[in-house]
């Protein structure tokens, strides 16, 4: 049979898989971020790492699991970092990841422990306060982060995500509620009479 020199191979043709359509990264408008971090008093962290590692996994095909990414967030602060960069690569300045990276990790590992050590203390001391002290610390390496994530994703300004839900408000309402529970018990602490005093007055004036 004569052949076709102008024929294509009958090989198989390989062709890349095309990505997800959507965003490859959690994208949140700014106040809305600083409002739903210092609300649940940082809390809100833990989902913020969740939800950029499930952006990944669904439209960049990555083997990951969220969930645990999320959990030990202090092993895998840095690969994140250097993930957003990768999603940001040409269009800025990169993160500095090794710097970040450092802080947050110090800040969440000192946080704990200072919480482990105020628990098994009788009074009320300086440890106390080292948690609430590292919280700064914290929102300033995320929100970082989070400018780039947005400027990655063509959306400075986070329009994408930038309503408040009903789940958000409920966070909140809870965020406000640790909040008042711990300033509570710090000040039932460091100033008993005052505190006592304060909270016989406002059961009076409730009844």
């Amino acid at each position: 049979m004569e052949s076709n020199v102008y024929q294509a191979p009958a090989s198989e043709i390989l062709t890349a898989k095309p990505e997800a359509a959507g965003v490859a990264l959690y994208v949140v408008a700014p106040w809305k971020f600083n409002l739903l971090f210092w609300a649940t008093m940082g809390i809100y962290g833990l989902y913020w790492n969740f939800k950029n590692w499930q952006y990944q996994k669904n439209h960049r095909g990555k083997n990951v699991q969220p969930v645990w990414r999320a959990l030990f967030s202090v092993f895998f602060f840095g690969p994140l970092l250097k993930t957003i960069n990768q999603e940001n690569e040409g269009k800025a300045k990169p993160l500095p990841v090794f710097a970040l990276a450092t802080l947050y990790i110090l800040a969440n590992l000192i946080s704990t422990v200072s919480d482990r050590a105020a628990a098994r203390m009788d009074s009320f001391g300086i440890l106390d306060l080292v948690s609430l002290a590292l919280i700064p610390v914290t929102w300033a390496v995320m929100f970082k982060a989070q400018k780039t994530i947005n400027f990655s994703q063509d959306d400075t300004q986070g329009r994408r995500n930038n309503r408040l839900t009903l789940a958000n408000g409920i966070w909140i309402m809870l965020g406000m509620v640790l909040w008042g529970l711990i300033l509570l018990g710090l000040a039932s602490g460091y100033f008993p009479e005052q505190t006592q005093a304060f909270l016989s007055s406002l059961i009076m004036t409730a009844s």
